[in-house]
């Protein structure tokens, strides 16, 4: 049973693997010592070793055969390749250890960047391309989490400047006037010379100094760019600006919600009855009903992108976004993520759950409310749609390009950091989810424009929270039934699972204390009546107006510290208003 996939292998492997090499060690030593006056006890004890190695032997060959029987798709085939150069739980640090040390390379579930591999990590990936799939990530929130757990590129900047371990990666400073002077030759690296100092109008007077001053040198500027880096300001940088884009993006999908669809109901819209009477062309009104029921599954194949390919771009929407959760976990399972940067790893535990459940979730609704409320009719105004649609899907991408320009890194610096390969179970792990993250939203915007193209109520605003907690049992639950264990790494694995259960808990709560004057029916009446659940066909307009996000929020602090109202303050119908006849249309 343990058999049946690569980690499982892997874990066999290892229980074969450690008693054969002790045993081994302990034939060869007992061998070093046994010489012809060897007496008949310890030649017994010789020939248990030796019986034992053999037993040991002949579990690896079946354990191998095995292997080899496994489905061909290589993840379990490569147990024999990666054994000779895995870490096991060496605890291993970048400034001590040699340059090319790094992780061993990922198992089959897991997504790793390159350059936190070991040179014989690389070597494998690049000889095995069949049991990995490589790309370069254009998104914010996968290149932060392995740049802020792993220490590498600080400590190797601290070598670059001070060669600490490493004397031949030192960064070459040298820091003299001009490149002809006769200096020695040991003053010319990594310590300041003394040198003119300018004047008016003139680039150097008879005034020296025994250090740079102020001059602003190329050297100066690099020293300070490389200390900058091993003091880890690249890390404060990445996290922080994560957290702004983060909120950006929820902070704009929850105001399209409360001005497209919460500050306009029950405002009449056009039904599906309407298309029947109105007096406008036939073609006008088969293309207005297609565009609600068919453009829906464009937008689909829009996020679907070009991630079908599995050697070309894998950056489209969804596969990105949940390639973070591959990520998170896959350094929580290495020692820098289980030791210095366990703090980091529940932080980002907490932003991936928003990231991969939360915002997602508000997609589904905002789109149709956009068709619904800024379409309506007009042919032209479908572009509104796809331009929303584009902006919130490429925050992730322009806030890392933004990143990369305000740390100046270089195009090398860029294309060694953005480089990520992943085993192949990984990448099923994805697509799969991909589909989960389709199929309900297709489903989600269909259900909205033809539940509120019969009526425009409130209680849709219902499908929020739903998709949330539908999104939740996915990310959790599908790929434990995938992977198994090992989707959940040891030590890191239980307080990452709390932590994101406990952040979409939360913030479930939060929603609901905020939007529950506009979920719950009468819970907040009179002041949202009951009619804006369930409107009649000639609504008139929404009875709520001005700041509803802070005046909602306070109303039902309000009701709940008073008392909520009784069910006959509900108001089911709407007030006569001396001005509605028949057949009028606000």
């Amino acid at each position: 049973p343990m058999l049946t996939d690569g980690a499982s292998a892997d874990n066999g492997w290892a229980e074969v693997a450690r008693p054969w090499a002790r045993a081994s060690q302990q034939v060869q030593e007992r061998s070093a010592l046994l010489d012809g006056s060897a007496t008949a006890t310890e030649r017994s004890a010789e020939g248990q070793l030796r019986a034992r190695i053999e037993e040991m032997s002949g579990a690896m060959r079946a354990l191998l055969a095995r292997v080899d029987e496994m489905d061909g798709t290589g993840e379990a085939g490569s147990v024999r390749g990666l054994a000779p150069i895995r870490e096991g739980e060496k605890s291993q640090s970048w400034l001590t250890d040699s340059w090319g040390s790094g992780y061993e390379p990922p198992t089959a579930t897991e997504i790793l960047p390159m350059y936190l591999l070991s040179d014989e990590a690389v070597e494998w990936v690049v000889e095995n391309q069949d049991l990995y799939v490589g790309w370069t990530t254009k998104s914010m929130f996968k290149w932060a989490i392995a740049v802020s757990i792993s220490r590498k590129l600080s400590d190797r900047a601290i070598q670059t400047v001070s060669g600490f371990n490493n004397p031949g990666q030192a960064l070459p400073f040298e820091a003299i006037w001009e490149e002809h002077m006769a200096v020695p030759e040991s003053l010319t690296s990594n310590a300041p010379q003394e040198t003119w100092v300018p004047w008016v109008g003139e680039s150097r007077s008879s005034m020296t100094m025994p250090w740079l001053g102020c001059r602003c040198s190329w050297p100066c500027t690099q020293l300070c760019w490389w200390n900058c880096i091993a003091c880890g300001c690249h890390q404060h940088v990445a996290i922080l600006w994560s957290i702004v884009t983060l909120f950006f993006e929820y902070i704009i999908l929850d105001a399209m919600v409360v001005q497209d669809f919460i500050a306009k109901v029950p405002d009449r819209i056009t039904t599906w009855e309407d298309y029947v009477t109105l007096q406008k062309p036939l073609s006008a009104k088969i293309a207005v009903v297609f565009i609600y029921l068919v453009f829906p599954w464009f937008v689909v194949g829009y996020l679907f992108g070009s991630s079908i390919d599995r050697v070309g771009n894998l950056n489209s929407y969804f596969p990105s976004i949940y390639q973070a959760r591959i990520i998170l976990r896959s350094m929580a399972a290495r020692y820098e993520g289980n030791g210095y940067g366990y703090c980091t790893v529940i932080f980002w535990a907490i932003f991936v759950e928003i990231h991969t459940v939360v915002i997602p979730a508000y997609l589904p609704f905002i789109t149709p409310a956009i068709v619904l409320q800024h379409y309506e009719g007009s042919l032209h105004n479908i572009a509104k749609l796809y331009i929303v649609i584009t902006t919130i899907l490429t925050f992730q991408e322009y806030s890392l390009y933004f990143v990369e320009f305000a740390l100046c890194l270089r195009p090398e610096e860029i294309a060694v950091t953005t480089r990520f390969t992943a085993g192949n179970r990984a990448l099923r792990e994805w697509y799969t989810m991909q589909y989960v993250y389709l199929w309900v939203l297709v489903v989600d915007m269909l259900l909205i424009i033809v539940l509120s193209k019969w009526k425009l109520s409130m209680l849709w605003l219902w499908i929020v929270p739903i998709t949330i907690i539908i999104f939740a049992f996915a990310v959790h639950g599908i790929p434990y039934c995938m992977n198994g264990i090992a989707v959940c790494p040891p030590h890191t694995g239980p307080a990452i699972v709390v932590a994101q259960i406990l952040t979409t808990l939360t913030f479930l709560f939060i929603f609901f204390w905020t939007r529950g004057c506009f979920l719950f029916p009468c819970l907040c009446a009179p002041e949202v009546p009951g009619w804006v659940f369930w409107p009649p066909d000639d609504p008139p307009s929404n009875p709520m107006q001005g700041d509803i996000d802070v005046a909602g929020f306070v109303l039902l602090l309000d009701k709940a510290s008073r008392g909520f109202p009784p069910v006959e303050d509900c108001q089911w119908t709407p007030p006569a208003r001396p001005f509605m006849q028949p057949g009028w249309l606000p």
